[in-house]
């Protein structure tokens, strides 16, 4: 009895917010996206992401569906759902649509956005990688924008922050990546004598130069940083450590880091499933392996110059407003939609090679 409670509920709440959307009439704007994909499930949060940069680039969604498709969407998947929750994010009928707009259609996407790496040598020919974003929440409550001072001088320090929970993190091994886990660089940097393990925001506000050459993570068992505060704590930092993702290296904290000019600290293999691959010593320090690693901390890391650091800082910025950034994204795909290039769009796992 109760469920079925619940089910009428949600039906109800449903079938008001399809009246709603129904009656929203979009303004008049020359920029404008049809959405002609009949499964946006199946990339998941990614999709959302990349219609979000076309809303956030200035463009008018259209995104024509029925009462079904809505609820759908609404319903299965709680990024994909922001897609009909978000107030006015889009039109569900063609009404005042532009006659001239961007059409996105389900065959100009490809979930196999791993298979220039594992099939093709790395090579991206005609085709268009989507690059990682942000966490879906910080472009639903517009925090990937708030104004950083990326002037301020910064601590010389590494710092990492997320979850390091093993029992989601091991999953990567079973795949054909070889990148150190989240939970292999945790325990690398715990046995170096600079490792902090701090415990709130004022261990870091009111501690710059006891952190200095420091290892400094945020642990979420120990320090959950609110999403609000996440950009301005990295942007303190001169270099960010960033580990791979449950099933693949791309995680959403590398693009939030390089958001605010944090030099990425980056396996090589996750540095170049990133298109254009970051660079050592231009936007980046990259590490082969563990052991590498422990020979950069030792004789590089912490011996750049501050002209040094201020270049790789601004080189990461150049990257981050070249090609990660909504506007950035939004003129590429719309130049591989001009020039028939087949557009890589992460799926979590359905992207991702698993080993026999």
């Amino acid at each position: 009895m109760v469920k079925k409670i619940h089910q009428i509920r949600t039906l109800i709440s449903d079938a008001a917010a399809f009246a709603r959307a129904w009656l929203y009439t979009p303004p008049q704007n020359k920029h404008a996206l049809l959405i002609s994909c009949p499964d946006p499930n199946l990339y998941h949060r990614f999709f959302y992401l990349l219609v979000k940069m076309y809303q956030l680039s200035g463009y008018t969604i259209y995104y024509p569906m029925d009462f079904a498709k809505f609820r759908n969407l609404r319903n299965k998947d709680r990024y994909l759902g922001l897609m009909v929750r978000e107030k006015h994010f889009l039109s569900i009928r063609k009404k005042n649509m532009p006659d001239h707009v961007v059409e996105l259609t389900q065959d100009m996407l490809s979930p196999d956005y791993f298979k220039s790496y594992f099939t093709w040598k790395n090579r991206e020919e005609n085709v268009f990688h989507v690059p990682m974003s942000f966490h879906p929440f910080m472009y639903h409550k517009g925090l990937w924008n708030q104004e950083i001072d990326t002037d301020k001088k910064r601590i010389n320090a590494v710092f990492c922050y997320g979850n390091f929970d093993p029992t989601a993190y091991l999953a990567i091994k079973k795949t054909a990546f070889s990148v150190a886990t989240r939970i292999d660089l945790l325990n690398f940097f715990r046995k170096q004598k600079s490792f902090v393990s701090i415990r709130g925001k004022k261990d870091i506000t009111e501690a710059d130069d006891l952190l200095d050459k420091k290892y400094v993570f945020a642990i979420k068992e120990h320090y959950q940083i609110p999403m609000e505060e996440v950009r301005g704590l990295v942007s303190r930092f001169n270099f960010y450590l960033c580990c791979p993702g449950v099933v693949m290296p791309l995680c959403h904290n590398v693009i939030e880091a390089m958001s605010v000019g944090t030099i990425p600290l980056i396996q090589k293999e996750y540095a170049e499933v990133m298109y254009p691959h970051l660079k050592h010593g231009f936007n980046a320090v990259i590490f082969e392996h563990l052991d590498h690693l422990k020979t950069i901390l030792a004789d590089e890391l912490f011996n750049y110059s501050e002209d040094d650091i201020s270049s790789m800082k601004q080189q990461v910025l150049n990257y981050y407003n070249d090609y990660l950034s909504p506007e950035a994204v939004v003129k590429n795909v719309n130049e591989s939609i001009r020039n028939n290039r087949l557009i890589y769009l992460q799926a979590e796992h359905r992207s991702v090679k698993f080993r026999p």
